[in-house]
Order: C-alpha cells, then structure tokens, then sequence
C-alpha cells in the first residue's frame, strides 16, 4: 500500500541452549529436531581449520578457536551458532548452504532467537515471506523479553508486503520496548523505531487513503501512546461500534427472503450503521487524546458509514 523503504539497523542478542553429542548418533539440540551427524560433522571439520595455526602472532587467536572446537564437541549451541556464522561469511556456495542448515536446527527446533534472526536476512532479498517469518519468531525474544531490531525488522518487511497495520503494529511495539522491558532496549534502536512509526505515520495520511477495512485494522496501531487503552470509556466506544460495524457486515452476507425479511433486514442496516456512527462520532469528540493519524483514520471510517447510510435510504442496502 505505501512505497516507503525504511533504512536497516541491525542488532543481534544471543540466546544459548545446549547440545548433547554421543559419537556417530544424531545429534539432538534442546527442545528441537535432531541435527545429523554429517552436519554436525561438518560443523566440527570447520572448526577444526579455524584453530589451525603455528604462527605465534596469532597465538591467542588460535587458543581462542581451539576453545571454540572443545566448546562445540561438549555441546555448546552458542558455538555451533559461531561456526555457523563463520561458515556464512566465507560466502563459499556450500558453506553457505550448510550454515543455512545449521541456523535452521537451532531456529525451527530450538527457537533461538540470533539463528532466527541470521535466516531472516538470508531469506530477505529473496524470499520476503519467509524472512518475516523468522524475523517474528525472532521478534518474540527469551523467556524475559522481546528482541526489538526484530520486531522493527517484521515491521519493514510488512510493509514492503503491503500489510501497513501489522507494520504499525511492529514498528509501535519496537518503538515502546522500553516501557516494559527496559533491559532489552537500545536507545538507538528505540530512535530509529520511533523515526519510522513517525515516518509511515505521515505516509499513510499523504500519500494514501485506506478503504474503510484498513482504516479499522490500522487504528488501534495508530498511536504510539497506545491511545485508547483497554478499560477506558474512549476504547469501550470504539469496541460497540465494531461490534454494531460486524454485526452489520454479517446480515450483508445473509440471502433474502421474502419481500417482509427484506424490509426487516434492510431497518436493521440502518439501525446498525446508526449505531456504530453514534459510538463513532462521540470518540471523535475525544480527538486530542487521539493521534493525528487516528483522527484522520477516523474521518474516513465515518465518510464511508456515512455513504452507506445514505445508500440504504436510498437502495435498501448497501456493502461496506
């Protein structure tokens, strides 16, 4: 819906599990599928060159890889998820391949978030789908927290996939992550987040107009103060007249009967419409509260109720 292109930041916070290794068996990772031995094995033969070296420059290098591959062979995920990272970057057509594999275990077994994160810019130019796929999982953090360049992440790519209210969503919940999970925030992230929601905020009210649906769906996302809240007069508004909005919706796909269930179907069009004007109009009357991309959403969910109004008086009935 909105050619917007929103610049990349990039931030990865590990979670580690462990792996249990048992010679020439599957090797199993926590909570996951089994990664294969010629997998694991493959994961090892590179670890294995990277501690190679005699010259003493890179002595501490070569100690530091050396404990990498003890690390790997006693089952540590952190390391596999390390080698897979070197493997990647050799930017070798079968390293790459088996780097993939590897973030794969870790990701669609294990959930591990930076192996989430890693195959979510593999897939990126390629298959933007998939990439959001794992850019959510990743978005979902630990045990403790999200993991906030994920969730700005999914929300660039919602929005490259034209799906600008799950974007608003993305980008709102990456911009407030400091409001309950302080520790899992970046102050530059947090910038970069809010420079965004900001920026598709102004998009959507200048360089298009939604129809009635994507009006609905956007406006609770369309506050980055999560304006209305649960529990208050201003959301109880907005609930009845979707409420009234989908009750109206559900009679339109309803078949006529006779001429009399016509008549009848057609007063409860209107009572319905009324009524979700009604509720619709009295928020409007709270509209400093509300954003200026709500207030703006707003006027064309209340145009469009208005044409149809208009329509059944006229038809008898009419389709949102």
């Amino acid at each position: 819906m909105i050619g917007v292109i929103i610049a990349l930041w990039f931030y990865i916070g590990f979670v580690f599990g462990r792996l249990s290794c048992a010679a020439g068996q599957p090797v199993p990772v926590t909570n996951s599928p089994i990664i294969e031995p010629e997998l694991f094995a493959k994961a090892v033969d590179h670890a294995k060159t990277l501690a190679v070296t005699t010259d003493p420059q890179y002595k501490q290098h070569q100690k530091q890889h050396q404990q990498l591959l003890e690390e790997l062979r006693n089952g540590s995920v952190e390391a596999l998820y390390t080698v897979a990272q070197s493997l990647n970057q050799r930017n070798v057509g079968e390293d790459r391949i088996t780097s993939v594999q590897l973030w794969h275990a870790l990701a669609d077994g294990a959930d591990h978030v930076a192996s989430a994160v890693a195959l979510g810019f593999s897939y990126a130019e390629v298959d933007k789908e998939l990439a959001l796929k794992y850019f959510v999982q990743a978005s979902n953090g630990d045990d403790e927290g999200p993991h906030q360049a994920s969730l700005y992440n999914a929300g660039r790519l919602l929005l490259e996939l034209n799906d600008a209210a799950s974007s608003l969503a993305y980008i709102r919940t990456c911009a407030t992550v400091e409001k309950n999970y302080p520790a899992y925030e970046t102050p530059a992230q947090t910038k970069t987040c809010k420079d965004a929601y900001e920026l598709l905020s102004n998009q959507i009210m200048t360089k298009t107009t939604p129809g009635i649906e994507d009006a609905i769906e956007m406006f609770l996302y369309a506050s980055i103060d999560d304006v209305p809240q649960e529990n208050t007069k201003e959301f109880t508004k907005w609930s009845k007249a979707m409420e009234f909005l989908q009750t109206y919706a559900s009679l339109m796909q309803e078949e006529d009967g006779t001429a009399d269930d016509a008549n009848k179907k057609a007063k409860a069009f209107m009572t319905y419409l009324l009524s979700a004007q009604e509720q619709l109009l009295s928020l409007q009357k709270s509209s400093k509260m509300l954003s200026e991309l709500q207030n703006y959403l707003l006027e064309i969910i209340l145009g469009r109720i208005q044409v149809l109004v208009t329509a059944s008086t006229a038809t008898g009935e009419s389709e949102l």
